[in-house]
């Protein structure tokens, strides 16, 4: 069996699960912690598509949570709901489904189109109706029965999907047949009141006396001064020093989301206690994750999300069940677009049966053995190539907090590539923003991505700079293995390479400075091939 918890906006890299003791008590001491798990793009729909479809945003090609770029409108209209996970899962013999938030976009306009593919479902409705904690809606069983949504008054939403999932989890554990069930709530994502955002997540009534000392930690890149600032790309640069409001205000959202993160502790105990109930819990797999990360202050962004930073992209991701190690800490990197074949791989598909178009590939190699490199290959004995992580943006971007439309937001000039290095011996990131600003950082030495390095006229730099401009050429448009093993793609001189570090070699220096360089003719709010080229 798996029971997938993903949350929404739930960062990493701020230490909010640090303040989730039963997520630390029933999964992380009980299972593997993964380190270096990222998302391909920091926004909501976008990161669900990928996950539902084993590809990259630029194949889904669900580019933002609106219309032009995505929505699930889209997602319907482009016939994609019709070949995803539940209906692979359900092809294996399991019964999927589903409870709480889907896609931006299903809401109270199109709740009649059926949510395709899985054996139930219980989705939120989405835009205000999602993001009310205390009125909230959800389908009942709109799948299957084509009921009309439910209007759950003075309930808060945390409580109504973890009631919802502890019944059919009884239903579920009483079948012959193995379940896939998602439980994918809403917080910490901020939320509305009064149909008014609030700028930050509304925690259960019970809970709002926790943490009273909490704050948004201050990182290195909390509000840095201008020597760091001033040389950001994009509409980041651009970024005035936020003043105490700011900072106050960035304290109280890092407190009203670990206060939020308690109701989803509330559910991660009661479907371990379920499951241990049933006597199912050794046969079963849980995963507990997030959609995108999240930041509050880093790179003077009061809040927010949808950057390439590590706040944003970087996200929990923690794993108990068969096989799994018990507390133990991975440093193997992976993406959310791993997860379908990971899941397919769980339910005994040979890869062979999965479909073509995946970009990922299996994880539970490294589940089973997290402390060697060489378990990150997939079941089709794929090595390593994860080295490399390609991340991108399409849209405008804001700031969720009080201050966003006196510092310009939305953003519009926003759109990027990116290509993160997570090696053991090279570690990089390296962005191409659709306005011409560059960014370098060497994040062995420079963790919280401070001092871009693209003009700093160091010989080394350069090299790296002319690699990974030619290893973004590639993934910027990649599918299948092209998306899992870049370097494959690249011949220097004619010869093979797996890694930066041997791309390095001096006698590779004509022939990657010579490569076409990732450009854009203008900012764009959605793909598009013409705006994007040259390609590879």
């Amino acid at each position: 069996n798996i029971v997938f918890i993903m949350t929404d906006d739930q960062d990493r890299r701020l230490g909010s699960t640090d303040y989730q003791s039963v997520l630390q008590r029933e999964l992380v001491a009980k299972g593997t912690e993964f380190t270096n798990h990222y998302t391909n793009q920091a926004l909501c729909c976008p990161s669900r598509s990928t996950l539902l479809r084993g590809q990259t945003v630029h194949n889904t090609n669900l580019t933002n949570v609106v219309q032009p770029g995505g929505s699930y409108n889209k997602w319907v209209l482009s016939g994609q709901d019709q070949n995803y996970l539940p209906h692979w899962l359900s092809a294996a013999g399991y019964r999927t489904e589903y409870i709480g938030k889907i896609m931006n976009g299903y809401g109270i306009s199109n709740y009649d189109t059926v949510v395709k593919g899985w054996n139930w479902t219980d989705d939120s409705l989405t835009y205000t109706d999602t993001y009310r904690c205390i009125f909230f809606k959800l389908d009942a069983n709109l799948c299957c029965s084509g009921e009309t949504p439910v209007f759950y008054e003075g309930f808060h939403q945390s409580d109504v999907i973890r009631i919802k999932s502890l019944d059919r989890l009884d239903y579920l554990t009483n079948q012959s047949q193995p379940f896939f069930l998602a439980i994918t709530p809403f917080t910490p994502h901020v939320g509305y009141q009064q149909n008014k955002p609030s700028h930050r997540p509304i925690p259960l009534k019970r809970h709002l006396e926790l943490f009273p000392d909490a704050k948004a930690p201050r990182t290195p890149n909390f509000n840095p001064s201008d020597e760091y600032q001033l040389t950001k790309g994009g509409w980041v640069k651009d970024l005035l020093s936020m003043n105490t409001s700011a900072v106050n205000f960035a304290d109280f959202v890092f407190r009203s989301r670990v206060q939020a993160l308690a109701g989803i502790d509330e559910i991660v105990e009661d479907v371990v206690a379920k499951l241990e109930e049933k006597g199912v819990i050794n046969n079963t797999y849980i995963i507990y994750t997030s959609d995108n990360g999240y930041h509050l202050g880093q790179h003077r962004t009061p809040a927010g999300k949808s950057l390439f930073y590590n706040e944003d992209t970087n996200i929990p991701l923690v794993v108990r069940g068969p096989n799994v190690p018990a507390n133990t800490t991975s440093n193997i990197p992976g993406l959310h677009l791993d997860l379908a074949p990971t899941f397919l791989d769980i339910a005994g598909v040979p890869s062979s049966s999965w479909p073509v178009f995946f970009d990922g590939r299996s994880l539970l190699p490294q589940w089973n053995d997290p402390s060697s490199a060489s378990s990150a290959g997939n079941a089709s004995g794929q090595g390593n190539s994860k080295e490399s992580i390609n991340i991108e943006y399409w849209g405008n971007a804001g700031i969720e907090a009080p201050s966003a439309t006196a510092l310009g937001s939305p953003f519009v000039n926003t759109t990027y590539k990116t290509i993160r290095m997570l090696g053991e011996q090279q570690s990089w990131v390296y962005t191409k923003w659709c306005s011409g600003d560059v960014e370098l950082y060497d994040t062995a030495n420079d963790p919280y991505e401070l001092t871009n390095l693209v003009d700093s006229a160091n010989a080394t730099h350069t090299q790296v700079i002319n690699r990974l401009n030619a290893l973004l050429m590639v993934t910027k448009s990649c599918e299948q293995n092209a998306c899992r093993d870049p370097w494959s793609l690249l011949k220097p001189n004619n010869e093979t390479v797996i890694s930066l570090t041997q791309a390095l070699a001096s006698e590779y220096d004509d022939f990657f400075a010579d490569f076409e360089k990732v450009t854009f003719e203008t900012c764009l709010s959605v793909q598009s091939v013409a705006n994007e080229g040259p390609y590879f």
